[in-house]
């Protein structure tokens, strides 16, 4: 799986009918598991507590057993497993060995990462503790404490990886709701946002030139717009490591799933026009569409594709291992190969080919006769870019690339940055309705005041009729306990503030634009790296704090994520060797593939070694398991981190990337069956 540093839980983005891709088999019962007790299953969403807790949602479809003042949680699989107590005592970190003893008396698994954040929304002190089960277990096990004076809420997480990864959403909302009854929780709520004044922009300009070179971000560019006034432009910083040129407010950068909200704005419009309705079949505008699962296929409506709810898992390593010269047509057309791993409406679970299908689907229904990416180009140019006066967003890399554009950079396993080329992030190319767009400030301002205005123009101009404008708004899923998705955009409850908001990224770009209707108020964020995730955080979270005088937190936050993110990826490097087993490489070496993620070559160059996927290309490090199993780690950008097993299946030797719900396994082509091409 890919080496990144994991969130806390409490902060926190299927193929099965093809062979050559197997789902993820059930782990095996492990310590750190037991038997489950009979529960009652809940046939709506509920709120529940413990004695002294304030009330907290769990979904429809759990279990819920109550035993010896504790709470019990299993999803509808029943293959994770949620306790909640509550402890006495005046250590987080005490009270989750204490927590083990009380409901597992021989739980032994050695500590894998413990975390001690800075405490937050009026609770005294914080600690998570994540468990390291066998290398053959794909289990996640924690032990979550939040301590409020002499009283620790504890958590304790255990089950398949697959379970949590598809029912996070649902785990988060139960994480983040259960508090203490006592806790004084910082609100915004009913505040009236402070003016922007010079001071406070200055404040704001100078929080994020010292966090861009904290984390050592090439360059970044930031807007702030009021209504339809520009409070803020300015670029920091360089388009490119190494190189002068500056980051203007003209310079183009990927937006990556930003573009999502754009979009839904483009599906609002041929709304208004008539040419169908949110909840129109997805079929009846695409008719050749079609998921593995010819039911779930039948129910999808336009409004599914974009509400991230319609139970497709995350998969994306399609549109990273083969991309070149793939049209809209073949993306569609890998979709009949992917299946729900949860019902539609059921939980939250982010897919990139949804909204892609989507988009695309739309624009077949502006323009019939042409293939659907040219189809899309000319509809969102049509309905969204010339209306609006965004004259240099596109999706055309030729033609941004002759502009002011940033450079894409890419995360090393050393958590430094390093520029890729330009043709590296054209895996976004085939799946633009997603993620594909080019944009920069000017642009970017003029659709943040569009959605500040809900439907306007700059000029006053009615782009689209409000109704629509605010049907994107509109939760469809929770994701948190305070966070819901739209319709290509998040809803979102920020300490009582309500924030609209789309982040994105890319192999080599990250973005944010978020804004609070009720303030009038929005930002927009754009970087040239990949994994800029704790630096957005906190630019947020500090515009939050200059506009209602919250706490000043940002700082500590990112200095704390940063920490945290380099101690997670020093204890997962730890066993990877740089230079593998040159010999053991060379049996390994010639053309592997797999009908999903197609051809790649393995070889021995001088003295390293260099997986080739075509488009990209990393050099390779080893890394061996306690229980002997080898693997292949891919050590360069865009994929470092990800890791390839060396496995033994049926009487023969595989390569598998294994993911939560997806496992891709590559076969030996016979031509290249031995020795080193």
């Amino acid at each position: 799986m890919r080496i990144r540093a994991l969130p806390l839980l409490l902060l926190t983005s299927c193929t099965a009918a093809q062979s050559t891709v197997a789902p993820a088999s059930p782990p095996p019962v492990s310590q750190a598991a037991s038997p489950a007790p009979t529960g009652r299953k809940l046939d709506a969403a509920t709120p529940m507590r413990t004695a002294s807790s304030t009330p907290f949602t769990v979904s429809a479809g759990w279990y819920v057993t109550e035993q010896d003042g504790r709470l019990l949680l299993e999803d509808p699989e029943r293959q994770l497993r949620l306790t909640l107590l509550e402890v006495p005592g005046p250590s987080a970190e005490r009270a989750i060995d204490a927590a083990w003893k009380q409901t597992r008396p021989g739980f032994t698994l050695p500590v894998k990462h413990a975390v001690h954040p800075p405490a937050q929304d009026g609770w005294d002190e914080i600690f998570q503790n994540t468990y390291e089960p066998s290398s053959q277990e794909a289990r996640v096990v924690v032990g979550l404490a939040r301590r409020k004076g002499d009283t620790n809420y504890v958590v304790l997480l255990e089950g398949a990886a697959a379970a949590m990864d598809r029912r996070r959403a649902q785990a988060a909302q139960i994480f983040l709701g259960f508090k203490s009854a006592r806790l004084a929780e910082e609100s915004f709520a009913g505040k009236a946002p402070l003016p922007l004044t010079a001071e406070r922009l200055q404040s704001f300009e100078s929080f994020i030139e010292q966090a861009r070179q904290t984390m050592k971000i090439p360059g970044v560019a930031v807007a702030v717009v009021q209504g339809n006034r520009v409070l803020l432009e300015k670029g920091f910083g360089t388009r490119e490591l190494g190189k002068p040129e500056p980051v203007t407010p003209e310079t183009l950068f990927l937006i990556g799933s930003t573009s999502k909200s754009l979009t839904t704005l483009m599906m609002a419009r041929l709304v208004d026009e008539g040419l169908f309705g949110w909840d129109t079949p997805a079929t009846r505008l695409l008719p050749d569409f079609s998921l593995a699962d010819a039911e779930v296929t039948k129910k999808l409506t336009l409004r599914n594709t974009v509400c991230a709810c319609t139970g497709m898992p995350r998969q994306d390593m399609e549109m990273v291992f083969e991309y070149a010269g793939v049209t809209g047509e073949q993306r569609i057309a890998e979709m009949r190969r992917m299946k729900p791993t949860t019902g539609i409406g059921e939980t939250f679970q982010y897919s990139n080919p949804m909204v892609t299908a989507g988009g695309y689907m739309a624009a077949h229904a502006a323009e019939p006769r042409l293939p659907l990416g040219q189809a899309y180009d000319r509809v969102m140019q049509t309905r969204v870019f010339d209306a609006l006066g965004m004259k240099s967003t596109t999706f055309d890399f030729a033609r941004a690339a002759k502009q002011d554009h940033a450079s894409p950079h890419g995360m090393t396993l050393a958590l430094g940055y390093t520029p890729l080329p330009l043709s590296q992030d054209e895996i976004i190319v085939p799946v633009r309705p997603a993620g594909g767009a080019w944009s920069n400030l000017r642009d970017m301002e003029r659709y943040l005041m569009v959605e500040l205005s809900r439907g306007l123009t700059p000029e006053g101009q009615r782009l689209v009729s409000e109704a629509n404008m605010l049907a994107r708004r509109e939760p469809q899923v929770k994701i948190t306990d305070t966070m819901s998705y739209g319709l290509g955009l998040m809803v979102d409850d920020d300490h009582g503030a309500h924030v609209i908001h789309h982040g994105g990224n890319t192999l080599g770009f990250s973005s944010d634009m978020f804004f609070l209707p009720e303030a009038n108020v929005g930002v927009v964020l754009l970087t040239n790296v990949q994994g800029d995730g704790p630096f957005r955080d906190a630019v947020r979270r500090r515009f939050l704090e200059l506009l209602f005088d919250g706490r000043d937190e940002a700082r500590a936050q990112l200095d704390f994520a940063l920490k945290n993110r380099r101690e997670q990826y020093e204890k997962e490097l730890a066993p990877v060797r740089a230079k593998p087993d040159l010999a053991w490489v060379k049996t390994l070496a010639g053309t592997w593939h797999n009908a999903d993620l197609g051809r790649v070559t393995l070889r021995v160059e001088g003295s390293g070694a260099v997986l080739d996927a075509g488009e990209w290309r990393s050099t390779l490090g080893e890394k061996q398991e306690k229980d002997g199993t080898r693997t292949l780690v891919l050590l360069d950008p865009p994929m470092a981190g990800t890791e390839l097993q060396s496995r033994k299946e049926a009487e023969r030797t595989t390569l598998v990337l294994e993911l939560p719900q997806l496992r891709y396994v590559f076969e030996k082509q016979a031509a290249q069956a031995s020795g080193n091409p």
